[in-house]
């Protein structure tokens, strides 16, 4: 790596488990830093495997694997590299906080039940047996929860399992106490113009030309969307006029 001053990864890394609290990829993210630097540009999603939670794996050039990485590094002293991240889910309601948590378990939010609060967010009473294992794919993946940060735009935090004994939420990556977030709601069907109007405005204001898109979208808003994910996909192959790639992840 020595002889890139500043190297991007793209990276598609995958779960060691198929057990939702394996997900690191923020650790991966972090780690990749620690050894290259502040300075580097990471891009990329976690492995996917139709959302059934089995297992993920990476391949290339007939090999596979389902504790490793695939990636892409580029020299940025001699490829320009840029990116947007949108997603389109709205904001709800007042700003909340974790009073207390433990890694990814969040056990209250505002010193109430984050369980309790959450389906109450939803309209629903109480959790099924049911729930405690498909929270992510019937609930979570639909109402994510938007966390704020001191700058930039807000990340999604999204439920993936539930402990009924402890009223708890378990979410895809780690929520700090004192971490202030808000519930959100899936897109209208407006959220195809949005995205492309945010791609024309970055191509436009910086007079930007793409030899290639690269696309990571998180594999809920395949289920969100539907086929809007078509027009949406279509879209920026019109605004960028260029070949494109990506995959449905869980995580970017």
């Amino acid at each position: 790596m020595s002889k890139f001053k500043k190297p991007a990864f793209i990276v598609c890394s995958t779960g060691v488990s198929a057990k939702v609290e394996y997900f690191e990829g923020e650790i991966l993210v972090r780690t990749i830093e620690n050894v290259i630097g502040p300075h580097v540009n990471i891009y990329g999603g976690m492995a996917g495997d139709d959302i059934t939670l089995t297992g993920t794996y990476v391949f290339t050039y007939g090999k596979e694997t389902d504790t490793g990485i695939a990636a892409l590094v580029l020299d940025e002293d001699k490829i320009s590299l840029h990116g947007m991240a949108i997603s389109g889910w709205k904001p709800l309601g007042i700003s909340r906080t974790v009073t207390k948590s433990k890694g990814k378990w969040v056990y209250t939010i505002d010193d109430k039940p984050a369980l309790e609060m959450y389906l109450k967010y939803l309209g629903r009473e109480s959790a099924s047996e049911d729930d405690k294992y498909r929270i992510f794919e019937e609930i979570g993946v639909h109402y994510p929860f938007q966390v704020e940060r001191d700058f930039g735009e807000p990340v999604m935090r999204t439920p993936m399992q539930v402990s009924m004994e402890e009223n708890a939420l378990l979410f895809d990556f780690e929520v700090p106490q004192g971490s202030k977030l808000r519930f959100s709601m899936p897109p209208d069907f407006d959220i195809v113009e949005k995205v492309l109007a945010e791609a024309n405005h970055l191509k436009n204001t910086g007079r930007l030309e793409a030899e290639a898109l690269l696309i990571f979208s998180c594999s809920g808003r395949l289920s969100t969307l539907g086929p809007l994910t078509n027009l949406e996909n279509e879209g920026l192959s019109e605004v960028w006029k260029s070949p494109m790639a990506g995959f449905f992840s869980y995580g970017q």
